[in-house]
């Protein structure tokens, strides 16, 4: 899944186009920061040997996840992969 900013290329505002890319950058910039804290978390939590038992059962758009049995740790760390995927930066101008 990936929230893409898709601009027309009938818009002749060259500052309209800097202003939506910069706010899609911030976007995708705070994405990424907040996914590296939850990988490197979701590491640090699992090689100091945190236990516990932790599962998800997730369906989205017929795409099904599903994990059972797992640390606190692996889980933060499959958080922290979704939302640096999720947040990647892409802007497309149609033509």
């Amino acid at each position: 899944m990936n929230f893409r900013l898709d601009l027309p290329s009938t818009l002749q505002d060259a500052k309209t186009y800097r202003l939506l890319s910069l706010y899609q950058f911030v976007y995708s910039l705070c994405g990424l920061v907040l996914g590296l804290a939850c990988l490197i978390g979701g590491v640090l939590l699992f090689l100091n040997g945190v236990v516990g038992a932790a599962s998800w059962t997730a369906r989205i758009l017929g795409a099904e996840s599903r994990v059972s049995d797992a640390a606190p740790g692996a889980i933060l760390f499959i958080v922290g992969l979704f939302v640096v995927l999720a947040t990647r930066f892409t802007v497309r101008v149609q033509k």
